[in-house]
């Protein structure tokens, strides 16, 4: 464990020197990503304000939404963006042969050599900005119960995101170009959850709930801060399980990709 935390300290280390050494880039991107993150919160939250409550969530409420999905988001493709976005070039080049050849999983040594992405600093500030700001507007006060449990939320959700960027690297063992599967997790099918889940027939509930657990990355931990109800027949003790479904999703994508990587053919590059 002692020599995995010096490993991943090293790597986080060269990242932020990579990134570091083109300065003026690095904050323009940042700066990119406030006001691209910035103005998609202004437009839902405009839209929300024009009809007052949008099931049930006024303005504010779905703040903390648009917060909590950006702020695992941020976490979770801060380990597992580079990875996962950049697979299948590594797969169509060669380059995936040298993690078969290393001491350690060929998943870790991925994830290692892919390195950190300290870009996403961008998304966490704006998201805890978001979610500041819905906290001052509700005028919620937190207490160390509510702390504690959103922590573990956030923890939870990171890790369904960052299953989500897992699983869909899987498809590069397959196919080493585009990715249909890829961009339909992580982006077409979390647009969803910019909104209550409540507002949504049942069918896509089932589906955001038990199929694609996106739910659980924000409305119902939003739910229970909140105090908002949760689809009708659905168990009270779902909005508590964020941390266990993220655990269980997170170390089921690992599964998958091992599994796919079992299919796995050298391009001979």
């Amino acid at each position: 464990m002692k020599n995995f935390r010096k490993l991943s300290g090293s790597f986080f280390r060269v990242a932020l020197r990579r990134e570091m050494a083109y300065r003026g880039t690095f904050l323009a991107g940042i700066v990119g990503q406030w006001i691209s993150y910035g103005a998609t919160f202004l437009g839902i939250y405009i839209m929300v304000s024009g009809f007052h409550v949008l099931g049930g969530w006024n303005g504010s409420e779905m703040m903390m939404l648009y917060g909590l999905a950006t702020m695992s988001y941020a976490i979770g493709a801060s380990f597992f963006f580079n990875f996962s976005s950049g697979l299948a070039g590594r797969i169509r080049s060669g380059e995936f042969d040298a993690s078969l050849t290393k001491p350690i999983p060929p998943f870790l040594h991925e994830v290692f050599s892919a390195g950190y992405n300290v870009g996403y600093v961008s998304h966490f500030t704006v998201s805890l900005l978001i979610m500041a700001a819905a906290l001052c507007s509700l005028s919620y006060v937190p207490d160390v119960k509510s702390i504690l449990f959103l922590i573990l939320a956030i923890v939870g959700a990171s890790l369904i995101q960052a299953a989500a960027l897992i699983a869909a690297s899987t498809m590069s063992f397959f196919s080493v170009g585009s990715n249909p599967i890829a961009e339909f997790l992580l982006w077409d099918v979390k647009e969803f959850t910019n909104y209550p889940v409540t507002i949504f027939p049942k069918g896509i509930q089932f589906v955001l709930t038990f199929i694609l657990p996106f739910a659980f990355m924000n409305f119902y931990p939003a739910s229970v801060l909140l105090g908002k109800d949760i689809p009708e027949g659905y168990p009270a003790i779902l909005p508590y399980l964020s941390p266990l479904v993220g655990m269980f999703v997170f170390a089921l994508s690992i599964l998958l990709w091992n599994w796919g990587l079992k299919y796995y053919k050298s391009t001979g590059s």
